[in-house]
């Protein structure tokens, strides 16, 4: 019970008792006060007494979720939809059907937060001041109540927002010496990687499982005029992500938190136009991270790829990709990238694929673990996941099928 005053409101009462309740948003259980407290629709008066619903009953469990050892199953989650009303429907329907990660945007090729960051330069440059994330930790939490790992996905060096706020100096600059109008950061910028890192240390502060860092390469298109100064650092593009790589490792591993890369579906090809172009050669990368992830979304190949008329109607371009990466992992030269997990991202979305449905994403699912895959992710920026609850059965089903 929670005594009330003449002057405030049962949404405020919400707001000061959220961090103690299992309802997720404020307006929600600022609903399930009114509804527990009839009396109040009448008004509020001196001396009142409130029933506040949905009490946490325990105190919530600080601390990580492990690796699964049958591998990560997850979807993306974008920062909306983990600060709407949905995000705990979502974490109950994975958990329904045994799934047990989210890739939680953090920072998207936008360049703005989606939480309120304390990093000095994310706040000087106003790119967290509309984030729908009210509070990380919490959301990590809620997560984690249901079993489910929350990888960080940082979005690294295509970063549109820094380019016309304070921090521009962190981006690419043209051959005129100016900063060139691409919206990306300079994969080689020292003040570049200490932000990124800050705000990988600030999700582990609250609670990430993993960092999992996208965008970690060089632009391709519309760069005939970047001058990206490799002559004067005496570098490859690939020298100088895997350096990055290697800095922002080494403040994951010293928190025993893993790190994950998104990488080009392409470069699993192993040719080294892509490699060199991208700065993204799988065997350099390996041993910097716990686990590589190549984007190897069928509707992303160009018509006639291997032969394909219509790529994205080809699922076992996942198993092809994920076979691809698992052998260029093979040539990473110090043994460490044996235990480097290839965990591919799965198309979850109909785009440029006319056959998708769940028959299909469950056969990408299985062309993925038949050629090495480690796990999965999904992919689908709609955020609708519906084909995935048909493909992937409930937790009950497959325990009875696995008998």
């Amino acid at each position: 019970m929670h005594e009330g005053e003449p002057s405030v409101v049962y949404e405020t009462r919400a707001g000061d008792t959220l961090p103690l309740s299992a309802t997720y948003q404020a307006h929600d259980l600022a609903e399930e006060i009114l509804k527990a407290n009839p009396s109040l629709r009448a008004g509020v008066k001196g001396g009142m007494r409130l029933e506040i619903p949905s009490l946490l009953r325990d105190v919530p469990v600080e601390g990580r979720l492990a690796m699964p050892e049958d591998g990560v199953r997850g979807v993306y989650v974008r920062g909306s939809t983990a600060g709407g009303h949905g995000y705990v429907k979502l974490l109950d329907k994975m958990a329904e059907h045994g799934m047990n990660a989210i890739v939680l945007d953090t920072k998207d090729t936008d360049g703005v937060l989606t939480y309120p960051s304390k990093v000095p330069l994310a706040i000087e440059a106003g790119a967290t001041d509309d984030a729908p994330i009210a509070d990380l930790g919490r959301a990590i939490r809620f997560a984690h109540a249901r079993g489910i790992r929350v990888i960080m996905r940082v979005s690294c060096f295509h970063d549109e927002w820094m380019q016309h706020h304070k921090g521009k100096e962190m981006s690419i600059r043209g051959k005129w010496g100016g900063i060139y109008p691409l919206g990306w950061l300079d994969p080689a910028s020292e003040m570049a990687h200490e932000y990124l890192i800050a705000l990988a240390k600030e999700g582990m502060d609250a609670g990430a499982d993993e960092i999992e860092l996208d965008y970690v390469r060089y632009p391709v298109i519309g760069i005939k005029n970047a001058d990206f100064h490799l002559d004067k650092i005496g570098k490859t593009k690939p020298e100088v992500i895997r350096d990055f790589v290697h800095e922002m490792h080494a403040v994951t591993h010293a928190r025993g938190v893993p790190l994950s890369l998104d990488i080009f579906g392409v470069v699993a090809q192993g040719k080294r136009i892509d490699i060199d172009g991208l700065g993204q050669d799988i065997a350099l990368l390996g041993p910097e991270c716990e686990a590589l992830s190549p984007m190897v979304y069928p509707s992303h190949y160009a018509k006639g790829f291997l032969g394909f008329e219509v790529p994205g109607n080809h699922p076992e371009l996942v198993g092809i990709g994920t076979k691809g990466a698992v052998a260029q992992l093979a040539l990473a030269n110090d043994g460490h990238g044996a235990r480097t997990a290839i965990r591919p991202w799965v198309q979850a979305v109909s785009y440029e694929s006319p056959d998708y449905g769940p028959q299909y994403l469950v056969q990408e699912l299985r062309s993925a673990e038949e050629n090495g895959a480690s796990g999965w992710l999904m992919w689908n920026p709609s955020q609708d996941y519906s084909s995935a609850w048909a493909a992937v059965p409930k937790r009950a089903n497959r325990e009875v099928a696995s008998r």
